[in-house]
């Protein structure tokens, strides 16, 4: 038999091209259909993105290493795959990266970008976004809960390597800007572009434009130097 692959836990809502990350990285790719809200409000999805992870690092008959587990996801993925993250340092389960492209991580969206790109010009808008937030948390939910928003822990230390991808146009960019910062500051290896020109949804257009073509080469790319770790 060969050498078990790396395994990539995606939490997969609106993240595309699963496939070509499983060839181009020549990993295990889960793509994780966690339970959506109104009728799953949170934390159903946090529930389901932990339960796939743990299954992920026990289940070696698929022919996944559960030495070698990276999360990972896009958006609203993205805001779980860093919450995952999160939990998986304080549970003890080593993760060899994180994964964090243009991620939603405070259901606040207080940030500079919201006000200045949040006018449905670049694809989103505040007043939808918070529409959402009130749909998947139920009433009396903290919004600054690090759990709600990972963008609000106060302690980053140890957690998982991490590429984090944003946009220049994207009302989403500062909060993952800012995310990024704080993982570098606690001494997390960290790779982070904000790609220049683009808008949320990058992941999405690839095969369409460039820069989604070169996002996946991207993210391959990191994945397999994380795993050969």
């Amino acid at each position: 038999m060969g050498a078990r692959a790396g395994g990539f836990a995606l939490p997969s809502y609106t993240i595309t091209g699963d496939t070509t990350l499983a060839n181009r990285a020549a990993c295990l790719v889960v793509s994780v259909a966690y339970r959506l809200a109104p009728e799953h409000p949170y934390p159903a999805a946090n529930e389901d993105v932990w339960a796939a992870l743990k299954w992920l690092s026990r289940r070696t008959e698929i022919n996944a290493d559960p030495r070698r587990i990276a999360v990972g996801g896009d958006s609203a993925g993205g805001l779980l795959a860093a919450w995952a993250a999160q939990k998986a340092r304080a549970e003890g389960l080593p993760l060899s990266m994180q994964v964090l492209l243009y991620p939603n991580l405070d259901a606040t969206a207080s940030s500079k970008s919201w006000r200045e790109l949040g006018t449905g010009t670049y694809g989103l808008r505040r007043d939808d976004m918070l529409d959402w937030y009130d749909a998947y948390l139920p009433p009396g939910i903290d919004r600054t809960d690090p759990q709600v928003s990972p963008a609000y822990a106060t302690d980053f230390a140890g957690l998982a390597p991490a590429l984090i991808i944003t946009a220049e146009f994207d009302p989403l960019r500062d909060e993952g800007n800012e995310y990024a910062a704080k993982l570098r500051d606690a001494g997390v290896p960290i790779n982070h572009y904000c790609w220049p020109g683009m808008i949320h949804g990058l992941l999405s257009v690839a095969g369409v434009i460039d820069a989604g073509t070169l996002l996946i080469e991207r993210v391959s790319n990191a994945l397999r130097s994380a795993f050969c770790r």
